[in-house]
C-alpha cells in the first residue's frame, strides 16, 4: 500500500510539476524571489563581496526587482535573474533552469532509445564557432572537421549568447566560459528542447553546406541462442578485474572512460601520466596508494598529472593526493570563513527528492544534529570579526612514505575547476610543478565552495546552489581573482583535436628529452 501510494503520488507531482512550469509567475512572487534569492547570499555567502561591491550588487538586485513588471514563466525568470547572480564571479555560485520531468512512459522509451544523438557527438567550441570531432552517431557521412551550424535550427552561437550569462567562472578568468560551454553543450540544448529521438543537423564541410538527421543508433536484436556453454574461467575472471576497476578508478558510462587512469610513456616507463577526470567517482585512497606503489618500483623519473577539463569533486581527494607529490610536512588548506557559527546548518539534509527518501532522512534526524553541533563547536570568531570553521582539512600532514620525488608536470585549461584549482595552487605556491596549458578557470586564492546546500526559490521553484565555506591555500597570488597561470602556456589549435594530437602533453616529453640529452 505505502508502495502503491508514492508511486501515485509521484506521478500526480510530475504532471502537476510540468503544468506549473508552463504558468506564467505573478509579479509580486517574482519579485518575492529577488528578494529570497538577495537575503540567502548576504546571510550565508561568505566572500559575497570579494569581485563585487556591495552597492553594485545591490544596485543590480533592485533594478532587477523593478524591472519585473509583468508574468513571467520560472525559466523566463531564470534568463533575468541569473546574470545578477553571476556577476558574484564565484563559479559555484548558481541558479540552474527547471527542465520538464518525464512520465513514466517517457522514461521507459528514454531507457529503450538510448542517450539523446547529440550526446553521442564529440565537440570543440573553437573561435566561437562548433566542430565535429569525432561521432559515434549512426549517421557514418558525418566527418570529423565538419562545423555545426545548427541543431533544429538552433544555432550554438545562439545557444552560447543565451546561456554564458548565466554562469561564472572564479574572479576575472576568461578561459573558463568557453571550455564550459564545450562540455556542457548537450544540457543547453536539452534545456531548450527536451528529450529528442532525432535531431535534424546543419553542417557545412568544404563549403558545402547539407543537413542530415541524428539518430540513436539502431539496436540488433539478439539471437536466441541456446546457451552452449557457462562463461569460462577466464571470462569470469576478466569480468571481476573490470568490475573491480571501475570500483576504484571511477567510471563514467556514457563515455566508457576511467575517472582516473595511470599509463607510463618513455624508455623503461621513465614518464608516468596520472589522468584524473574528475575527483568524485572511485576509491581514491586505494587508487593512489597502489598507482603511486607502482611509479615508485619502476623508477619513474617525471610525472605527468593531467587536470584539463576536471571541474573538482571532494577536497579530500585532492589532499591524498598532494600527500604523495608534497616534499615537506604541510597544511593543504587554511581554516574555512564561514558567516556565522551557525550558517552551516543551513544545509539541505531535508531537500528529499522523494517520499521515501524524505522519510529516511527523518530517521537520520538525530546524526544531522550531532554533526551539525559538532561544526558550532568547531567555529570560531578572530579578532578580524570574522568567523573560522576549524574542519579536519586543516590539520598538518606528512608525505607519503612512497611519495613522488621526481620532477611534476601538471596540465590544466579553463575547465581546471574547484578542486583542481585548489591542488594546483599548492603545487604551484610550494614550487613543486611546472604548469603546461592555459589558465585554470578556478581562482588560485580559494573559492567558495564546501557544503553546497540547494534552496528553491518559493515563487519560481528555481534551484540555486552556493558554497557556505570560503576555502583558502596557505598561497597567494596578485593580482586576485585569477586562475592558476601556465608556466608555458599551450592551447591546442582546432587541427590538433581533429588529429588527436596533444601539444601539451608533446611539449613536456620534449623538454624531458632535452633535460635527458
Amino acid at each position: 500500500m505505502l508502495s502503491f501510494i508514492v508511486v501515485m503520488c509521484g506521478c500526480v507531482s510530475v504532471e502537476t510539476f510540468n503544468r506549473q512550469l508552463r504558468t506564467p509567475k505573478s509579479v509580486k512572487a517574482l519579485r518575492s524571489d529577488v528578494d529570497f534569492v538577495h537575503h540567502k547570499l548576504e546571510k550565508l555567502h561568505p566572500s559575497l563581496y570579494r569581485y563585487i561591491s556591495k552597492q553594485e550588487l545591490d544596485r543590480k538586485f533592485d533594478s532587477l526587482k523593478t524591472s519585473i513588471a509583468s508574468p513571467m514563466t520560472s525559466n523566463e525568470f531564470f534568463f533575468r535573474i541569473s546574470p545578477v547572480v553571476a556577476s558574484v564571479r564565484q563559479g559555484h555560485t548558481r541558479i540552474f533552469p527547471l527542465t520538464r520531468r518525464l512520465t513514466k512512459q517517457e522514461m521507459v522509451k528514454a531507457r529503450k532509445n538510448g542517450a539523446s544523438p547529440v550526446m553521442k557527438l564529440h565537440l570543440g567550441w573553437v573561435d566561437h564557432r562548433l566542430y565535429l570531432l569525432k561521432t559515434t552517431a549512426s549517421d557514418s557521412t558525418l566527418k570529423p572537421g565538419s562545423e555545426i551550424l545548427s541543431l533544429d535550427s538552433i544555432t550554438p552561437q545562439q545557444l552560447f549568447a543565451k546561456y554564458a550569462p548565466t554562469f561564472a567562472s572564479d574572479g576575472f578568468n576568461t578561459t573558463f566560459h568557453d571550455r564550459l560551454f564545450n562540455k556542457k553543450f548537450a544540457s543547453y540544448f536539452y534545456y531548450e528542447t527536451g528529450v529528442r529521438d532525432s535531431v535534424l543537423c546543419k553542417v557545412s564541410n568544404g563549403g558545402v553546406v547539407r543537413s542530415v538527421w541524428l539518430k540513436p543508433p539502431e539496436r540488433q536484436k539478439k539471437k536466441q541462442e541456446k546457451p552452449l556453454s557457462s562463461p569460462s574461467d577466464a571470462e569470469k575472471q576478466k569480468k571481476r578485474v573490470f568490475e573491480h576497476q571501475k570500483k576504484v578508478q571511477g567510471y563514467d558510462a556514457l563515455t566508457g572512460e576511467f575517472s582516473k587512469n595511470l599509463r607510463f610513456m618513455g624508455q623503461d616507463s621513465s614518464v608516468a601520466v596520472l589522468t584524473v577526470k574528475d575527483f568524485v567517482k572511485g576509491k581514491y585512497k586505494r587508487f593512489y596508494a597502489d598507482n603511486f606503489r607502482k611509479i615508485d618500483s619502476v623508477q619513474t623519473r617525471a610525472l605527468v598529472l593531467d587536470l584539463r577539463d576536471n571541474t573538482g569533486g571532494d577536497l579530500s581527494d585532492i589532499q591524498c593526493l598532494y600527500s604523495y607529490l608534497a616534499e615537506n610536512n604541510f597544511r593543504f588548506v587554511k581554516p574555512a570563513v564561514v558567516t556565522s557559527k551557525t550558517s552551516l546548518w543551513h544545509d539541505d539534509y531535508f531537500n528529499a527528492s522523494s517520499p521515501s527518501q524524505f522519510a529516511l532522512r527523518v530517521l537520520g534526524t538525530p546524526g544531522w544534529l550531532v554533526y551539525n553541533t559538532f561544526t558550532t563547536l568547531i567555529t570560531h570568531k578572530k579578532a578580524d570579526g570574522r568567523y573560522y570553521f576549524y574542519y579536519p582539512p586543516i590539520w598538518q600532514k606528512h608525505p607519503k612514505a612512497n611519495r613522488f620525488k621526481g620532477k611534476v608536470y601538471v596540465l590544466i585549461n579553463g575547465c581546471s575547476f574547484s578542486a583542481s584549482s585548489i591542488i594546483s595552487a599548492n603545487l604551484k605556491g610550494s614550487g613543486r610543478a611546472i604548469f603546461v596549458g592555459e589558465e585554470t578557470g578556478g581562482a588560485y586564492n580559494g573559492c567558495v565552495a564546501g557544503q553546497m546546500p540547494s534552496f528553491t526559490l518559493p515563487g519560481s521553484k528555481l534551484k540555486m546552489s552556493f558554497g557556505l565555506l570560503e576555502v583558502v591555500t596557505p598561497y597567494v597570488f596578485n593580482p586576485d581573482g585569477r586562475g592558476v597561470m601556465p608556466d608555458v602556456p599551450v592551447v591546442p589549435t582546432l587541427d590538433d583535436r581533429l588529429k588527436s594530437t596533444d601539444p601539451e602533453l608533446k611539449w613536456v616529453m620534449d623538454n624531458l628529452d632535452k633535460q635527458g640529452k
